[in-house]
């Protein structure tokens, strides 16, 4: 990931998100590896999202960005992919995020994709309640 691709993506989850803490390029930059994202035809980030390892079985996603100019092409869906599969390919079992509870569109993509809805709590920095979402991409045999 270089400069510029950080610099969008933290735009990106800035203006697409209700985000307690900002995002800055330099965080996007030292978390890099942890960012999986697809680029246009002129490097233009289409969408991005955050997968990162929190235990040695279990993945968090975070903050699924669809670029507003490239939404309705199946981008989120798409990187969501990306996402579930890198996990597994790294041993990963559960894939969790959290949502808004009135996120109607990211649950619904979620749920889409064979998540379940685990939980719901009160998040008092944000004043949502957020829920808890996790997908099995490595079952028992």
């Amino acid at each position: 990931m270089n400069s510029a691709v950080a610099k969008q993506i933290a735009d990106l989850l800035n203006s697409e998100n209700q985000l307690v803490v900002a995002y800055t390029e330099k965080k996007v930059m030292e978390n890099g590896e942890t960012y999986l994202y697809e680029l246009g035809e002129s490097n233009e980030v289409l969408s991005c999202i955050e997968c990162k390892r929190v235990q040695w079985y279990q993945y968090e996603v975070c903050h699924l960005t669809v670029n507003p100019k490239h939404r309705g092409n199946g981008h989120g869906k798409s990187i969501l992919n990306k996402a579930m599969e890198h996990a597994k390919e790294n041993g990963g079992r559960i894939v969790q995020c959290t949502i808004r509870e009135n996120n109607a569109e990211s649950s619904g993509l979620f749920e889409t994709a064979g998540f379940h809805k685990s939980s719901v709590f009160f998040y008092p920095n944000s004043g949502n309640n957020v829920c808890v979402w996790q997908r099995v991409v490595s079952a028992a045999t």
